[in-house]
């Protein structure tokens, strides 16, 4: 196996653990590793739940990115430089898709003050 190939998803493995990390307890990792946006940040209980569900997304993306490296090492031409283009891609593609789905949720979920909607319990 290439040398380049496991150190992307020695890469990979580490966005997935920061995924553990936000989804199991945001606040011990401080202001470093923490989904913090204008929704997430309107109340305690949004905060919460905006980190759970955004380092689940990440979590779930991890192995489709491995599937994706490992099937273009093995089925397209080698080329030096097209593992980081597709590593990039696939994390920045990942979080763009886990931000847009956690804001969805959160909009969803909770009203403007960060207070719960009751047909979400």
């Amino acid at each position: 196996m290439n040398l380049i190939l496991l150190f992307c998803i020695s890469i990979i493995m580490i966005v997935f653990s920061i995924g553990v990390k936000i989804s199991t307890n945001p606040a011990q990792l401080g202001s470093y590793f923490a989904y913090r946006t204008k929704n997430s940040m309107r109340s305690e209980h949004t905060w919460t739940d905006g980190n759970n569900y955004a380092g689940r997304c990440l979590m779930l993306s991890a192995p489709f990115q491995i599937i994706l490296l490992v099937a273009s090492e093995a089925y397209l031409p080698t080329h030096p430089n097209r593992i980081f283009v597709l590593l990039v891609a696939s994390i920045f593609i990942s979080v763009v898709v886990t931000t847009f789905l956690t804001e969805k949720r959160l909009s969803r979920m909770y009203y403007k003050d960060g207070k719960r909607k009751p047909s979400t319990f």
